[in-house]
């Protein structure tokens, strides 16, 4: 459905839906992306180009928001923000670049498959980090790259991706991962952003509602995190990626089949 059929009410709904998945993202500390995509798809029928460059936009705001405060604290790992910043950038660039010839099936099915493997790893208990004191400054730099392309290409933020990198091969503590982690998706965004902007796949009436909804939400999930079971969480957040996933295919291999 393209953008400007949506109902004043719909887009309403929307900037509620997008506050919900910046709450729950926030507390798992993933983004609300992963959760906001496939339910502008699959629920409201946004087509996958602008529910991506949407999601992007909010992303940005959000991180940009929270990496302010994470500086402020002294939270975010400078030394390892500032190695990587290079290549999530690269990747964020080719990713755009790549993801802006993606037909809208491609993107859907990519997504369903990334909401399964994000859907699956958060069934699985966490692998600590800062446990070893060696760091894997080329794997990281590496892995940021893909994760910089995976986050261009479907709009996500790459939380996924970039905390267990830092906390893994990078050995830094939890926090410090995240806060590192935020600056890195904002970057990522900005610059993902900005190319399909110039692409002219940005819709400003879908973007405004999702990334007031997902900043307003992320900052409500941030106070409210201590005071909810995150394994709860994580097993509700499974099952809603499970069901968007089942969604996402559906109407792909629907399309192909066809």
């Amino acid at each position: 459905m393209p953008t400007d059929e949506l109902s004043t009410t719909a887009l309403w709904l929307i900037g509620v839906v997008s506050a919900f998945a910046g709450g729950l993202g926030a507390m798992l500390g993933i983004g609300g992306g992963i959760i906001l995509v496939p339910v502008l798809i699959s629920v409201f029928g946004v087509d996958a180009i602008h529910a991506r460059t949407a999601s992007l936009v909010a992303v940005c705001v959000t991180s940009m928001a929270g990496s302010l405060v994470y500086l402020r604290e002294g939270e975010t790992d400078l030394v390892s923000a500032g190695y990587l910043q290079l290549p999530t950038a690269i990747g964020a660039v080719l990713g755009a670049i790549v993801g802006g010839r993606f037909d809208e099936e491609l993107i859907r099915f990519l997504f369903a498959i990334t909401v399964v493997i994000v859907a699956i790893r958060m069934l699985l208990p966490d692998r600590a980090g800062g446990a070893s004191t060696r760091k894997s400054w080329t794997y990281a730099a590496l892995a940021c790259v893909a994760g910089g392309l995976l986050s261009s290409i479907l709009g996500v933020g790459g939380g996924i991706v970039f905390v267990p990198v830092l906390a893994l091969l990078l050995s830094l503590p939890q926090r410090a991962a995240s806060a590192t982690s935020t600056y890195l998706i904002g970057l990522t965004a900005a610059a993902s952003a900005l190319i399909y902007f110039t692409q002219g796949q940005m819709d400003a009436v879908l973007a405004i509602p999702t990334a007031l909804g997902i900043l307003i939400g992320a900052q409500a999930g941030a106070r409210l995190s201590g005071f909810v079971s995150r394994d709860s969480l994580r097993r509700a957040f499974a099952v809603v990626m499970f069901v968007n996933a089942f969604l996402l295919l559906k109407g792909v291999l629907g399309i192909w089949l066809a």
